[in-house]
């Protein structure tokens, strides 16, 4: 029996002589995605499959692994990032994120993972701390009090800011950045 349904591709490794392993985060939660003679050149799969393209692809699960059947769309983020190495810097740390700590599928988090993806903040820093922020409230597991008293202050500006410009501007030190990127991991891994 088939489905279908769309992924995020994170990772890619070659299996043998011509298929793929995908690494992917969908409506499936994390899994592996075979991609038979993948890579096959003739097969036309080698350039879609780029970690950070979304795929909508039809598919059969067999044990804990989907095999890949047929692709319906792409939307190739992936090739928007060799362009600019800034931007493959800014998606590699969100599918380093997803891969870790993404387990089961949201709706919300996955359209929330797509709308982060299609940015290419210059202030990475502030905006992938918003982006986990956002995903400890998908999540409900936002609470204030995991992070040192002297840090909420820039937790409330980060969180609830409406504007990204005014996010672009804003100036953190590493050292505070360091310090929330470690309350939000202990939480996490306390947490899931």
């Amino acid at each position: 029996m088939s489905a279908n349904g769309h992924f995020l591709i994170l990772r890619r490794y070659r299996a043998g002589d011509l298929d793929l392993i995908l690494k992917a985060y969908g409506p499936c939660g994390l899994v592996k995605i075979i991609v038979p003679d993948g890579f096959d050149p003739s097969k036309g799969f080698l350039g879609i499959t780029e970690p950070s393209n979304f795929l909508y692809i039809v598919y059969r699960q067999s044990g804990d692994v989907l095999i890949m059947k047929d692709v319906i769309k792409v939307i190739p983020l992936a090739y928007t990032s060799i362009k600019d190495y800034n931007c493959y810097l800014w998606r590699s740390s969100i599918l380093l994120f997803v891969e870790k700590w993404f387990i089961h599928y949201d709706p919300d988090l996955f359209n929330m993972l797509f709308k982060y993806l299609n940015l290419n903040p210059k202030n990475r820093a502030v905006f992938l701390t918003r982006f986990k922020l956002e995903f400890l409230k998908g999540l409900g597991l936002y609470k204030e009090d995991i992070f040192k008293e002297e840090l909420r202050k820039f937790v409330k500006v980060i969180a609830e800011e409406e504007s990204f410009i005014k996010l672009e501007r804003l100036r953190i030190e590493q050292r505070v950045v360091l310090e929330l990127d470690k309350a939000i991991e202990d939480h996490l891994s306390r947490s899931l």
